[in-house]
């Protein structure tokens, strides 16, 4: 087997060499693992924030022989627990905010709507229910003209007539993405016909597609292939269904938000053993993903504190009942997490459930997230509480008839506490990124955490620590801070560290950074991760120089590292003007294969009509900590 879904997975390139089933989306030891496994003794993973994440890092030392991969993780200390407060910090430890930043990121960014002026600013957020205010920039967005009539007639071209793989692999999920779901021409049918191709992440591509596309005529095709059943190895070739492809078949289902395939995936949920973890997990992240019905809802809730269950499909649980918003679930929820015999991966599950679902009215949810913090001793639940509670405040969803600042300043309080004075060392980091969440949704706070996170940003010395408070002064348009965070950009001699605050100031418009960061973004030698850091905070500042800037590195790149990070931050800022040059490049027969592949990326996520990608939902608010293969793959796809 080829590097599956390999071109489509960005995350995979941006830190090294791509590998089988999209390489590196790597976490501790522990991670995914069954009972108990979500501690915080973990040993660094090897690729700290997903290969999406843009820590400078090097290209990762792995090789491939045979399909398969020949490295290692690294090793390191193990974090301590408990009360400790002076614990080593790793840049690659899944406890660090980076990895909760990275899965969370595209709602906060949403570049595309910054382009579309203030006559359409976007749906609410994902992370605080609030929307961002309207930008000014005149739209710059692809039409559905363009999209139309000459992105998707050369993506269908490009399916019908090329035999490289990775092309078709990027041109059937670019094909699924662009434009309006009505407009995806024959998606169906060229996604169908890729089933039978020799490569399984053809395949893989070609399932998804079918999701992604959201075609109801899928339906059938999608249900056979997570059955395994005869109509479903016909589809293959002949072939049994590998079980990546009945995993994203599930996912697919939910994708489509198909009510009929409810009972299927139920029915195939019980009759699945636990060692299917891929197929299961799936099928219940589909059921968190559709529009809720009576039936999923009980078989979730029967199965929060089912021992029997495997702990790590478990863990999947609380998150669909999260993404359904059954206020219902709250009670089960709070009995999970307080549990003391609960396994570790759920507790932090149902902490980020309690997140999307609870409100300040429910004091006995706030007591329990609050204590969590204070008294916990797993490491990342502890995090986990930090960015719920900033959520259920941010949303104010009390009813109790007090004024808000009276339900939010006991927040406010913890939060400021933990900036300026931590009870644990580590929870500096997620403070700030809490008080930014809440900040941003509630004016009396923002006023009361500005102060806060200056002094801890101008004392800090610990870059990854700066890091998250320059970050959350940039999502909480410190403007003041404009000046001091480019000088610290001039400066600093740590790479992550140079990135988060070219975020900071991308966030902020500080337009005076302009010209350094597309600098930066045009040399050859910078490592890719950074490049996309510094290229997504010109999108953010609506850079009208960014995009030339990028095609010209695209088409220029000599390595798999380069051409993601390009391909991705192209994507991200969703700028037009990017779609002749990308266009060419596509079909381009003396370029190489990877560099056309690479351009379909592009075009396939700057031609998506909504904001956020189509796997945001599935990355926001999820337990990254509870991994297994399929999701890891979907969650890398760019």
């Amino acid at each position: 087997m080829r590097h599956a879904l390999r071109v489509v997975l960005s995350v995979t390139c941006l830190l090294a060499p791509l590998h089988a089933h999209g390489g590196q989306y790597k976490g501790p030891n522990d991670a995914g693992g069954g009972s108990g496994s979500g501690g915080g003794n973990s040993a660094p993973p090897t690729n700290p924030l997903g290969g999406a994440a843009p820590g400078p890092g090097s290209p990762g030392t792995g090789t491939m022989s045979g399909g398969g991969r020949t490295d290692s993780p690294r090793t390191g200390s193990p974090r301590g627990q408990g009360s400790q407060t002076s614990a080593p910090v790793y840049a690659d430890a899944y406890e660090n905010w980076e990895f909760w930043w990275e899965a969370n990121k595209d709602s906060f960014l949403d570049l595309k709507s910054r382009l579309v002026g203030a006559a359409s600013t976007g749906g609410p957020s994902m992370i605080t229910g609030k929307g961002r205010p309207p930008g000014d920039a005149a739209t710059r967005r692809p039409t559905a003209e363009t999209i139309e009539g000459r992105v998707v007639p050369m993506l269908e071209t490009l399916i019908r007539t090329s035999g490289e793989t990775d092309i078709l692999d990027s041109a059937i999920v670019a094909l699924a993405r662009a434009g309006d779901p009505s407009s995806r021409g024959d998606v169906v049918p060229l996604a169908i016909g890729l089933l039978a191709h020799k490569e399984l992440s053809v395949q893989s591509a070609a399932t998804l597609a079918l999701g992604i596309g959201r075609r109801p005529e899928a339906v059938p095709t999608l249900q056979a292939l997570m059955a395994g059943s005869a109509e479903g190895r016909r589809l293959m070739g002949g072939s049994s269904v590998p079980s990546l492809v009945r995993a994203f078949a599930a996912l697919s289902l939910g994708l489509l938000d198909d009510a009929g395939s409810v009972p299927r995936l139920l029915e195939m949920l019980d009759s699945t053993k636990d060692t299917e973890r891929d197929l299961k997990v799936a099928a219940i992240t589909a059921l968190g993903l559709m529009t809720p019905r009576d039936d999923a809802f009980r078989w979730l809730l029967g199965h929060l504190q089912d021992r029997k269950l495997d702990a790590l499909i478990a863990s999947h649980v609380p998150i669909a009942l999260g993404r359904l918003g059954n206020p219902e679930a709250v009670a089960p929820l709070l009995a999970t997490f307080t549990a003391r015999d609960t396994d570790a991966l759920v507790r932090q599950s149902a902490a980020i459930a309690l997140g999307q679902l609870g409100g300040l009215g429910q004091q006995s949810v706030v007591d329990a997230l609050v204590a969590c913090i204070r008294e916990g001793r797993d490491q990342q639940t502890r995090h986990f509480c930090f960015i719920s509670l900033a959520q259920i405040a941010a949303r104010d969803g009390s009813s109790d008839g007090a004024a808000p600042g009276e339900r939010l300043a006991p927040l406010v309080k913890l939060f400021c506490d933990e900036i300026a004075r931590p009870s644990r060392a580590d929870h500096r980091s997620w403070a700030a990124l809490a008080a930014a969440i809440l900040g941003r949704a509630d004016e009396p706070s923002r006023a009361a955490f500005q102060p806060r996170l200056i002094e801890a940003w101008e004392r800090e010395k610990e870059p990854s620590f700066r890091s998250a408070d320059a970050l959350a002064l940039g999502l909480l348009r410190v403007a003041s801070m404009g000046a001091p965070l480019l000088q610290d950009y001039r400066t600093s001699g740590d790479a992550d560290h140079r990135g988060y605050t070219a975020l900071a100031l991308g966030f902020l418009g500080h337009r005076e950074a302009a010209e350094l960061l597309r600098a930066q973004c045009a040399q050859r030698t910078q490592v890719p991760s950074y490049r996309l850091q510094v290229a997504t905070a010109l999108g953010l500042m609506g850079d009208t120089e960014a995009v030339a800037v990028l095609v010209t590195a695209l088409q220029d790149a000599e390595t798999l590292g380069v051409s993601s990070a390009v391909a991705r931050a192209l994507g991200l800022i969703g700028d037009g003007t990017a779609i002749d040059p990308l266009h060419a490049l596509a079909l381009a027969a003396d370029k190489a294969p990877i560099a056309r592949a690479f351009a379909a990326v592009a075009l396939g996520r700057l031609c998506e009509m909504s904001a956020l990608p189509w796997n945001a939902r599935l990355a926001a608010n999820n337990n990254y900590r509870a991994r297994v293969p399929a999701l890891d793959e979907v969650l890398d796809i760019q």
